[in-house]
């Protein structure tokens, strides 16, 4: 099986490929420094197992990598994603199983305890207790709802996040939600990528969220409440 290990911390990295080849799977670390080249990465090879940290440092472009964003487009490729982690926010670990991930790991635990967690996902054994799943699964619907029903004040009750955007950013928001790229929604509705893409940075700043992904995740989570 393949393993691909996504962190920024080469030791962790490097110590958590060589573990894995001496357990006769095809390990390797990630080199990419994008959302997309990470994922352009992972489309080259067999999908197997993708171990996760959610604090990637930063990208080529200056800005934070969060791998949250990683978990949804690499579990609809194909890939099983166990978060390996030293993040303190139960949060994001929340978002990251609702978005796919079979389960999480700390990565300040000790070593073999990285290694046995990886090799359980890699043969498809439960890394996460249900009652474990059940609690992360409400923590991230009660963070939703919070975000959603936290609108400025002079805002509708229950509007929340949504009521900040224009009808037309709303409507990019829920191109975005269906996965659509900046260019074919340019395409579609008949305006300049320029203007798609300062719409998209607008929602970006209104939702509160630091990626186009984050945006489409979260705008599709506020939409299915309001029942759209």
């Amino acid at each position: 099986m393949t393993v691909l290990v996504i962190d920024d911390h080469r030791l962790v990295g490097t110590s958590l490929v060589l573990a894995l080849r001496g357990h006769a799977l095809d390990a390797r670390a990630a080199t990419g420094r994008s959302i997309s080249a990470l994922l352009d990465e992972a489309a080259a090879l067999p999908p197997g197992l993708a171990l996760l940290d959610l604090d990637l440092g930063r990208g080529d472009d200056g800005g934070e990598l969060d791998g949250v964003d990683l978990v949804a487009p690499l579990c609809a490729a194909g890939w099983t994603v166990l978060v390996v982690t030293g993040s303190t926010d139960r949060r994001r670990v929340a978002a990251a199983v609702c978005r796919g991930a079979v389960g999480w790991v700390d990565k300040s635990a000790p070593f073999e305890t990285l290694v046995r967690a990886a090799l359980d996902a890699a043969a498809g054994f439960p890394v996460l207790e249900p009652a474990e799943r059940a609690e992360l699964v409400a923590l991230h619907r009660r963070t939703v709802a919070a975000r959603s029903a936290g609108g400025r004040p002079g805002e509708r009750e229950g509007g929340g996040l949504l009521d900040r955007l224009t009808p037309r950013e709303l409507a990019v928001l829920r191109s975005l939600a269906e996965g659509k790229r900046a260019r074919a929604i340019a395409e579609e509705s008949w305006v300049a990528l320029s203007t798609v893409r300062s719409q998209i940075r607008s929602i970006l700043a209104k939702l509160e969220v630091n990626s186009q992904l984050q945006a489409a995740a979260l705008g599709r989570e506020l939409l299915a409440q309001r029942g759209e």
